[in-house]
């Protein structure tokens, strides 16, 4: 498989501005025993800003986990509310 935008196997569920962005959204999916991958498709030219058309990163999976990988992604998965000290003793 050469292209996973183009694969018939693999559908987007996903789209997003920044490569870290789309990267969670996969270890989200990856947690889930999906498999998931990250197609970024951003185009660099500097001065150029921040403009859609020209940065857009793909979240794909298999085509028969594509209705679980969206619900997963719209669930709303609330942090314990002691998340940030959990991952970091100074705050304590």
């Amino acid at each position: 498989m050469s292209d996973d935008t183009r694969s018939p196997e693999h559908v987007e569920v996903a789209e997003a501005g920044q490569l870290y962005q789309a990267e969670l959204m996969a270890l989200r999916l990856r947690a889930h025993g999906l498999d998931a991958h990250v197609v970024d498709q951003t185009f660099h030219l500097e001065p150029i800003p921040n403009v859609r058309s020209f940065a857009v990163v793909r979240v794909m999976v298999p085509r028969d986990q594509a209705d679980e990988a969206r619900r997963i992604l719209a669930a709303v998965d609330p942090l314990p509310e002691d998340a940030e000290a959990a991952g970091n003793p100074e705050v304590m």
